[in-house]
């Protein structure tokens, strides 16, 4: 069974597949600042999930060392006896300010195995910064989820991988969201690149992430040119299997 929650308006969720129930990217209390305030700081508009409110989970994924996926006071108030499994440059975040917690690391390209799922960590052919993975979940049925909150261009070696398994839910960004090169670039590409995935994987579903309208100040916001999806169009369209979650309510797949 496959079955999704969020638990709060942008990218974080909680995952029920097989026999594995697990949070991702936590960013459940206060504000989430990017190197500096002046920078950039976002908040939620819509209250997340409350802590003490999560329904039961055994560990937490996290995709990138960014502070709206690995967010350390959300962390911190979470239980310490959850396993963290984190891809390269949120690992090293994360040993750094949990050093006694269980930590595993996704290395890139190589799977690892926590329970009944397998993990992949997928990082885009990019030297600089800003580099923004994504995950894939794979199940014993050679079932799999990607996770690409940032959207992701798939090479030929990668998508061998999805040529070996089953793909049953895409999760990545529709939004397009573009700061100066200098500051990063084109931050999420899209709805060009969830058709291009879409077409790759062929998924059984889809769903977006990422899409909150938060709260926000800083030189980022001020910079930001930001275009959401019409979520009303994708939906009434239906050419990439969407399915719409505009709430915190549990969602079965399959």
């Amino acid at each position: 069974m496959l079955s999704v929650k969020r638990l709060n308006l942008d990218s974080s969720w909680h995952i029920s597949y097989n026999n594995s129930d697990f949070l991702i990217d936590p960013w459940l209390i206060g504000s989430e600042v990017d190197g500096f305030k002046w920078l950039n700081e976002q908040w939620h508009i819509k209250e997340p999930v409350q802590i003490s409110e999560l329904p039961n989970y055994n560990f937490i994924l996290l995709s990138q060392n960014y502070e709206d996926h690995c967010h350390l006071k959300t962390l911190k108030k979470l239980p310490e006896d959850k396993t963290l499994i984190a891809t390269e440059k949120a690992y090293k975040k994360l040993k750094k300010e949990f050093p006694k917690r269980k930590i595993i690391l996704i290395e890139d390209n190589k799977a690892i195995s926590h329970g009944d799922l397998t993990f992949i960590s997928l990082r885009p052919d990019k030297i600089l910064d800003p580099v923004y993975y994504s995950v894939v979940i794979i199940n014993s049925e050679k079932e799999a989820i990607f996770y690409a909150p940032h959207g992701f261009t798939l090479n030929e070696k990668q998508l061998e991988l999805f040529n070996q398994n089953k793909t049953k839910l895409l999760i990545t960004t529709f939004t397009e969201f573009e700061i100066p090169k200098i500051m990063g670039g084109k931050v999420n590409p899209g709805m060009e690149n969830v058709h291009e995935l879409y077409n790759q994987i062929n998924p059984e579903n889809t769903i977006n992430t990422h899409d909150e309208e938060k709260k926000a100040k800083g030189l980022v916001s001020s910079l930001a040119k930001i275009k959401y999806a019409d979520y009303d169009k994708i939906e009434s369209n239906n050419s990439i299997n969407f399915i719409r979650i505009d709430n915190y309510t549990k969602k079965i797949i399959t």
